[in-house]
């Protein structure tokens, strides 16, 4: 119903009743306000659910009473359903969203202070003469689902470099148009860059559409980058065509040497010989797009580095600038850094140098000299002994007995027993 699966759609299209209530006038506002904010509601539910499951962003009034048809005849409300839409700024009207924004703050001033005052005094009183039965509207809200969608599906090695729609392998990729309305939304958000390369060969979109991940313009240099990266992908197929060809010509001018086909072999190796040729054009033209794909990419890197350096020229100018630094105040501060460490100096040698008394002073060094002197004479003579109580003259008469040598041989006791 409505193309929209059934999967998908809302309660209020199962029940006869609720679409009899859809489908019938609607009442005043001001007859019963709950009503006519309900039905409204639903009818909002019931298009962007539409829009969305058919990959489609913009509608007219006319395109809505097309696809809602009961009993052959659209829904009354329509047209007040897109009215309130408008002034809640749910909707915007197509010319409006596909107006550029400015990249910079002139322009930016001119359209904040002149032009967007004048288009809303335009659009308010258009609004107020004239109903909206032909003008385009862009869901807003389902076009900033899908963009999201759209941008999270980007693979990952496409973030850095500039690449076009054809590359891209979105599941539920929509028509050219509604593609660009995406793109256009994400490049109002400053996350993406789109850029069209018109080409007197190539009149599809989706390959002179050039689009880059990231808030950064695409520059002359992007665009050379990517054309030598087409031109080298293209040259290196045909390449690859041309070995393919040589290679069947050699098969066939073996298979017509079995059969004895001279003539034949012969045109299979002339063919061969022209190709090589074609092969050789070929292979030094891919050479050199390589060169100049290498060459432009190295000049974009050291565009880069050099712009590092200005940022940091800037950068030490900016502190310099800012603090004051130069070689004269550094020179001074030397200097004066040099005198305060004299300064400081000197007041550690006056506080070392403290006043003493000399008479005090070598009183007491005698009588340290005494102690000390005193101490060593005490731990020079040896402990008592246990028998403190033996007098020195018993020690020396005991070690004056007369006792007799001890013989040198053993004593013959059986002599001694015999006599």
């Amino acid at each position: 119903m409505f193309n929209i699966p059934e999967e998908k759609q809302p309660n209020c299209l199962k029940d006869e009743n609720r679409l009899n209530v859809l489908f019938a006038p609607l009442r005043s506002k001001n007859v019963n306000s709950k009503d006519w904010d309900d039905k409204i509601t639903t009818w909002k539910s019931i298009i962007r659910i539409y829009l969305e499951t058919n990959n489609l962003f913009f509608f007219s009034l006319s395109s809505l009473n097309d696809v809602f048809i009961r009993h052959g005849r659209p829904p009354p409300c329509l047209n007040e359903v897109i009215s309130d839409m408008i002034r809640k700024n749910e909707v915007e009207v197509l010319e409006t969203f596909l107006r550029k924004s400015t990249d910079t703050w002139s322009g930016w001033l001119t359209d904040f202070v002149i032009r967007r005052p004048l288009n809303w005094s335009y659009n308010t009183v258009k609004k107020s003469l004239f109903s909206p039965v032909n003008g385009n509207y862009v869901h807003l809200d389902v076009v900033k689902n899908k963009s999201e969608q759209l941008l999270i599906a980007i693979p990952n090695h496409f973030k850095n470099k500039v690449f076009n729609l054809s590359e891209l392998e979105y599941k539920d990729m929509p028509t050219v148009e509604n593609l660009k309305l995406l793109l256009h939304y994400l490049e109002r958000q400053g996350k993406i860059s789109v850029k069209s390369v018109p080409s007197y060969k190539i009149s599809n979109d989706t390959v002179t559409l050039l689009v880059k991940i990231g808030d950064s313009p695409i520059t002359d240099i992007d665009v050379a980058i990517y054309t030598l990266d087409h031109n080298e992908k293209l040259i290196s197929k045909h390449v690859e065509n041309l070995e393919d060809q040589i290679e069947v010509c050699i098969q066939e001018a073996k298979q017509h040497l079995g059969k004895k086909h001279k003539q034949l072999a012969k045109s299979c190796l002339v063919k061969k010989h022209q190709l090589e040729k074609q092969l050789q054009t070929k292979a030094n033209a891919l050479h050199n797009v390589q060169n100049c794909l290498e060459q432009l990419r190295g000049t974009h890197v050291n565009s880069h580095i050099w712009e590092a350096y200005k940022h940091a020229l800037d950068a030490f100018n900016s502190t310099y600038k800012e603090t004051g630094l130069n070689e004269e105040t550094v020179d001074d501060t030397m200097v004066r850094l040099v005198e305060a460490l004299d300064i400081n100096d000197d007041i550690q040698s006056a506080l070392a140098n403290l006043p003493t008394m000399d008479a005090d002073s070598t009183a007491l060094e005698q009588e340290l000299e005494d102690l000390l002197r005193a101490d060593s004479t005490g731990q020079d003579q040896p402990p008592p002994d246990d028998n403190s109580g033996i007098s020195d003259d018993f020690e020396k008469e005991r070690l004056q007995i007369d006792l007799p040598n001890i013989p040198d041989s053993s004593p013959d006791i059986s002599a001694q027993e015999a006599t």
